[in-house]
C-alpha cells in the first residue's frame, strides 16, 4: 500500500505518559461515559454500572489509555454483554482496546470529527517504553478478532511490531480525509529522533475499512450526555 508523507498538527501526537489521574465514569440515563486514563479500576466500575441497569451504549471520552491488561478484560466484558460503544475525541491504546469491545462502534458527535480519533499500538512497559514483543501474539488476536478480521495484516503486523514503542496507529472518521469516494483516514505515526512524530497516511483505509468502526453513521448524542461532557476536565497535553 502506498502511503502520502505528511506531518499532522498536535492533535495527532499519542499521548503515552503515565497516567495522572483515574478514568471517571458517568452515567446518565442508559449512557456510561467512560473519560480519562486506564488505571486498572475499569472493570469493576463496568460491573458496578450494569449492576445498576442495563445500559444501551458505552461512550469513550478523551483517553490516553493506560493500563493494557484491564482495557482486554473490559473489552471482552463489553463484548460479552452484547453493548455498544462509541467514540468522543481521542481514544488511544487501551481505550482503543475498549472501544473495539463494542458488538457496534461508532464515532459521536460528542468532540468535532476532526479531534475524534482511535489509535492502536504494540504494548510498551510504561515508564522506561521499551517494548514488550512477548504480547504482540495476544494484541494482534485481539485486535483481529475484534474487528472481524478486517484489520489488515500488514498494518496489524506494523502496529503490533512497531519499529519504536512510542509509533502509534490512528483510525478517523470516513468523512474527514475522503476526497472523490476514496476511503482516506487512516495514519501511521512513527516516532523521530528529534523526539516528535511522523504521521503518513494509508492509502485506501478509513476507521470503517479495518473495522474499528462498524457503522459509518455519526451517533447524536442526548444534551444531558453532551453536558456532561462538557464539564469534564480536557486531555492534558505532553510534549
Amino acid at each position: 500500500m502506498s502511503r502520502r508523507r505528511l506531518v499532522l498538527a498536535a492533535c495527532l501526537l499519542p499521548l503515552l505518559a503515565a497516567p495522572a489521574r483515574a478514568m471517571e465514569f458517568h452515567r446518565v440515563d442508559d449512557v456510561l461515559v467512560m473519560s480519562g486514563p486506564v488505571t486498572g479500576n475499569e472493570l469493576v466500575e463496568l460491573r458496578n454500572a450494569l449492576a445498576r441497569g442495563p445500559l444501551r451504549l458505552v461512550l469513550l471520552h478523551e483517553s490516553p489509555g493506560g493500563d493494557l491488561w484491564n482495557g482486554y478484560h473490559v473489552g471482552h466484558r463489553i463484548r460479552s454483554e452484547g453493548l455498544p460503544t462509541s467514540v468522543s475525541g481521542r481514544c488511544e491504546s487501551a481505550c482503543g482496546l475498549i472501544f473495539l469491545g463494542g458488538a457496534e462502534r461508532t464515532f459521536s458527535d460528542g468532540r468535532p470529527i476532526a479531534v475524534t480519533m482511535v489509535g492502536l499500538h504494540g504494548a510498551h512497559t510504561t515508564d522506561t517504553k521499551q517494548p514488550l514483543s512477548q504480547l504482540s501474539p495476544r494484541m494482534a488476536y485481539v485486535i483481529r478478532s475484534l474487528t472481524g478480521d478486517k484489520y489488515p495484516p500488514e498494518l496489524l503486523q506494523r502496529t503490533v511490531y512497531p519499529r519504536n514503542a512510542e509509533d502509534i496507529v490512528y483510525a478517523f472518521h470516513p468523512s474527514r480525509f475522503r476526497q472523490d469516494g476514496t476511503p482516506r483516514g487512516v495514519f501511521e505515526c512513527l516516532k523521530q529522533p528529534d523526539i516528535g512524530f511522523r504521521c503518513a497516511m494509508v492509502d485506501g483505509l478509513d476507521a470503517l475499512a479495518i473495522g474499528v468502526i462498524t457503522r459509518p453513521e455519526v451517533l447524536e448524542l442526548p444534551p444531558a450526555v453532551k453536558q456532561v461532557l462538557q464539564a469534564l476536565p480536557p486531555l492534558p497535553e505532553t510534549n
